[in-house]
């Protein structure tokens, strides 16, 4: 019998995204964080595949809407479409420790950007939209493509992505 990790690796990203949404509000109006969440979804995204990496990125969505001021459905749509994303590249491309944790993650914060962009042009106020050509989204690009190596190895080190067989 097979279990599914599904639910720790739902609640390392919400933990992720509780801290994001208040204790990282304490710093500065100028600090800049990576979004580790979104790491985290990513990189389950690619190793379990499209249904939990859309089920992963809607439940983390959600909880980031609920937490923030943003409008719901915001987040999770972006999240959701990111699991999506990510989860079809599944068993079709072969992650090294350093290059492709970056350079799928350099995509990522890119599709959250600018589907960030794009539905709150459409949905929202257009100066409520986000601006994805600033000097703090390049920052927040690059520390996220700086973290992607460190998340990535930690996750296979935990192993919380894969099924554990117990025998039964």
């Amino acid at each position: 019998m097979k279990k599914s990790k599904f639910i720790p690796v739902v609640i390392v990203m919400f933990l992720f995204v509780l801290l994001e949404t208040t204790l990282f509000k304490k710093f500065p109006s100028n600090f800049i964080y990576p979004d580790i969440a979104l790491i985290i979804l990513v990189f389950f995204s690619n190793y379990r595949g499209v249904v939990a990496g859309q089920a992963s990125g809607f439940i983390i969505g959600i909880a980031k809407d609920f937490l923030s001021l943003s409008p719901l459905g915001f987040n999770s749509f972006i999240k959701t479409v990111i699991g999506f994303i990510f989860g079809n590249s599944k068993g079709k491309i072969f992650i090294d420790p350093i290059f492709f944790p970056m350079l799928l993650i350099l995509f990522a914060t890119l599709i959250k950007g600018f589907a960030a962009a794009i539905v709150s042009s459409v949905f929202l106020a257009p100066e409520a939209a986000p601006a994805i050509f600033t000097v703090r989204f390049a920052i927040e690009l690059v520390q996220n493509c700086i973290c992607a190596p460190f998340v990535f190895a930690f996750m296979k080190l935990v192993k919380l992505y894969t099924f554990e067989d117990r025998g039964f």
